[in-house]
């Protein structure tokens, strides 16, 4: 049975929960995990200036790919404490950052050195609401999607692809693995496993019950073409040796196939 509203949302609760938790105690780690960084040690100054390599790299491979841009919105899906969302800022007019968790985007205001010209907004439901739809030249996201259920994820996909303009570009990082329909056995036994079990499993071990999800690349190329889309551009991210774990995509929304670029 394909899974109703009621049930999706009752599992992104679980996720706000965790997120929450998370950005009132350590939030810098939850966005950015590295090992000896836990409790609250990162430095702040280095936090961002990882986010700032990060962004700068994302801008150059879409131009060696050969698109061009607008530089008017950006919009950073799941942005935490604005990790990301302050690296755009140097590349865009205005940019936007959506998050599921309260505290992250407390912490987000606290850390923002642009002023307006960076918004953070709540968002605790599967569409993105407060968005208008085709107002984004550029959506960025990159390890959100891996943490909530699929079923949700894909929704999300779509949502992304609604508020990019005719032209717009997105990358977006989400990881693969066998393809499941939503309603099948098979995605019945993985929401067991990846929601259930696994959360119970890590507040055992006293580990934050961080959930991590995939979704087939064929799924995403299909959610994609749906939404309005074309996938321009498929790269393995992945570490520990498995090929194909960990997919980035770059994809444009049909219409306007080429922005014109306006850098910094």
């Amino acid at each position: 049975m394909t899974p109703t509203p009621e049930r999706r949302r009752s599992a992104l609760v679980s996720v706000k929960r965790t997120f929450e938790t998370l950005g009132r105690d350590d939030p810098l780690y939850a966005v950015l995990s590295r090992k000896g960084l836990r409790h609250n040690r990162w430095d702040p100054a280095d936090f961002f200036d990882e986010g700032k390599k990060e962004i700068s790299n994302v801008m150059a491979y879409v131009e060696r790919l050969g698109l061009t841009v607008g530089r008017d919105r950006a919009l950073d899906f799941g942005c935490g404490v604005g990790r990301l969302s302050q690296a755009l800022a140097d590349h865009f007019e205005s940019v936007v950052g959506v998050d599921i968790s309260e505290s992250m985007i407390e912490r987000a205001h606290e850390y923002n050195t642009h002023g307006e010209r960076v918004h953070y907004l709540v968002n605790a439901t599967e569409n993105i609401e407060g968005l208008e739809g085709a107002i984004f030249d550029f959506a960025y996201s990159n390890k959100t999607l891996q943490h909530i259920p699929p079923d949700s994820a894909r929704v999300y996909i779509r949502e992304i692809f609604r508020t990019l303009r005719p032209g717009g570009v997105t990358v977006f990082q989400v990881p693969n693995g066998k393809a499941l329909e939503p309603g099948s056995v098979g995605a019945w036994l993985y929401s067991l496993r990846r929601i259930h079990l696994r959360r119970v499993w890590k507040i055992v071990r006293g580990l934050p019950p961080i959930e991590m999800h995939y979704i087939a690349r064929s799924q995403v190329e299909r959610i994609v073409e749906e939404s309005g889309g074309r996938v321009l551009d498929v790269v393995d991210i992945g570490r520990g040796g498995t090929p194909n774990k960990s997919l980035r995509y770059c994809a444009i929304k049909r219409g306007l196939e080429t922005r014109t670029l306006q850098g910094p």
